[in-house]
């Protein structure tokens, strides 16, 4: 009995007690704006200039805007937050290293896409996009 419980016990603890509180919300194509939906337009739109900026040059977003309508921006309706959030994109693109790790690459290519995406999903942007949003007074939205 005594060996039962001393295996049991730290059973259990390991079962337990690495068990994770956060969960992560299930997609849905609708109700993809999150908690709120300013701040989410907000990166998208910086996420979306930062894809301009990167392939300036290249017909990729003409080519792109045949299939994909964007975004609506909702909440978003200040023309001085949208050259704002413009300006972020590009200072991002503007201050982006040269890849490393990359032995066959020339100038001009880096890891835009992977880089815009790792941005858009930090801490760092969404704080950005609370600051802006407050300084135009629309920080919550629906």
């Amino acid at each position: 009995m005594n060996i039962r419980r001393k295996i049991f016990i730290p059973f259990l603890v390991i079962l337990f007690g690495c068990n994770t509180s956060y969960q992560y919300p299930k997609f849905d194509y609708i109700k993809s704006t999150g908690a709120n939906p300013c701040i989410t337009a907000f990166k998208d739109r910086v996420f979306y200039c930062i894809m301009r900026e990167s392939l300036k040059g290249t017909n990729a977003i003409s080519e792109i805007s045949k299939k994909d309508v964007g975004n609506t921006f909702e909440g978003i309706y200040s023309a001085e937050l949208f050259r704002r959030i413009d300006t972020i994109g590009q200072n991002f693109v503007k201050n982006m290293p040269p890849p490393v790790l990359c032995d066959e690459c020339v100038k001009g290519q880096n890891y835009y896409i992977a880089q815009a995406l790792h941005f858009y999903t930090s801490r760092d942007l969404d704080s950005i996009a609370k600051i802006e949003l407050q300084k135009f007074g629309m920080y919550k939205c629906k």
